[in-house]
């Protein structure tokens, strides 16, 4: 498919994020979990009907854990992600759901995005990703787990081999970048070298992202990964309104004043701004993202595992309340 950019979108790590500000860690060790698909792992099972295969998050250990945090505030959607695995061939169906105090738990209805069907066996091996709006009522949330189900609800054993599993939300960019964007292709991991005599000795170290075990990264089936180069982008994005952008820094919800009037209802973690969803929760570039360039095409070859290649956010105000951004963003595995 053409590389083409339309209105981008950001798929952030919120587990990765809460477990590097110590608000949430793991209860088991069986599966990792974040953007780290190339460390694939098998894992074997055996179940008559369905499991819970693994509880893989701790209780929550802070109030600001809240239902909140772990969905983006304007649209209330998680998106999960299977990441290097195996579930056609072993046949399972996999889901997450939510444990919630006091209440039952919550799978939600899911919405495929890419290779993924609610009570169905994925299509293809190699990755899956959809996105649900779970319901938390009369609770608060406390873990996620994953659990899979046999197909034809019968005794079944086998191995699940599986990269990592991708538990976040989505930031979508309120409009399409400005024309000026670029996307380059780098090959930094080639090395060459003229000796004295004149020849050409070259050395790649690397020339392509990492395999997820025995499949090819962003493949669907059994195809192997040929693509090579590290894609980066170059965007800018011109008239975003304050509210776009703009954070608020506070880590508390105001309260109403002492005139009675409400002065502010959103914080740096429950903000709608690209700041308080994307740039922050990220910690600046140190942890990864999914990119996706175009939001509506899910081509599996629009999807990269990604991080900002800016040591700063920058906006620049060019009228009253509208400002413009720019960003790097470059491909990392």
């Amino acid at each position: 498919m053409a590389q083409n950019v339309g209105t981008p979108r950001f798929y952030v790590d919120i587990f990765s994020y809460l477990r590097a500000i110590g608000l949430t860690g793991y209860e088991s060790q069986y599966f990792p979990c974040g953007l780290n698909p190339t460390n694939a792992g098998s894992y074997d099972f055996t179940h008559g009907g369905s499991e819970d295969l693994a509880d893989f998050f701790s209780y929550k250990t802070s109030n600001l854990l809240s239902e909140e945090i772990i969905r983006n505030s304007t649209h209330n959607k998680t998106v999960y992600g299977f990441l290097g695995h195996n579930f056609n061939s072993v046949n399972i169906e996999p889901r997450v759901k939510i444990n919630i105090e006091n209440a039952a738990d919550s799978y939600g209805q899911g919405i495929e995005i890419v290779n993924w069907g609610r009570d169905e066996v994925p299509e293809y091996d190699g990755f899956s990703l959809y996105e649900v709006e779970h319901g938390i009522e009369g609770g608060e949330f406390e873990r996620w787990v994953f659990r899979i189900k046999s197909a034809d609800d019968t005794t079944n054993a086998g191995t699940i081999k599986l990269g990592s599993i991708f538990i976040g939300t989505y930031y979508d960019m309120p409009h399409s970048p400005d024309l000026n964007l670029k996307l380059s292709y780098e090959y930094d991991g080639v090395k060459t070298i003229q000796t004295k005599g004149g020849a050409t000795l070259s050395n790649a170290t690397y020339a392509k992202p990492a395999d997820w075990g025995e499949y090819g990264a962003w493949q669907l089936g059994n195809n192997k990964n040929y693509r090579n180069g590290r894609r980066k982008w170059d965007l800018s994005f011109s008239f975003l309104s304050d509210t776009d952008v703009m954070p608020n820094l506070g880590v508390q919800n105001y309260e109403a004043d002492t005139e009675g009037d409400i002065v502010d209802t959103e914080d740096i973690l429950t903000g709608t701004d690209f700041f308080s969803q994307v740039w922050n929760r990220t910690l600046g570039g140190h942890l990864p993202f999914i990119f996706q360039p175009d939001k509506d095409n899910n081509s599996p070859d629009q999807f990269a595992i990604c991080r900002f290649d800016m040591n700063s956010l920058v906006y620049s105000q060019i009228a009253p309340n509208l400002y413009s951004l720019q960003c790097s963003i470059i491909e990392s595995w």
